[in-house]
């Protein structure tokens, strides 16, 4: 897959210092590291969310009302054949 090139704001410190420390030849590498840490800490996050909503005895209730919704939505609109 071809590389993309991105634009982002970053305060001025922090890339100075960043360009200082890292070798041209590694930042985008280490820049895509940092990058699929951070997206796999957040899919973690929205896995546990889902898991303690799937699994919570507080959100029982909600998880009911959903399934009553959905069970009473699934056909909504469509005719009968």
């Amino acid at each position: 897959m071809a590389a993309m090139r991105a634009s982002y704001s970053i305060e001025p410190k922090v890339l100075t210092k960043f360009n200082e420390m890292v070798p041209p030849g590694e930042r985008s590498r280490l820049v895509e590291t940092l990058m699929k840490r951070a997206l796999a800490a957040k899919e973690r996050e929205l896995e546990a969310a889902a898991e303690d909503f799937a699994t919570h005895p507080d959100f029982a209730e909600a998880r009911a009302d959903g399934t009553a919704w959905a069970e009473g939505t699934l056909r909504d609109g469509l005719a009968e054949t």
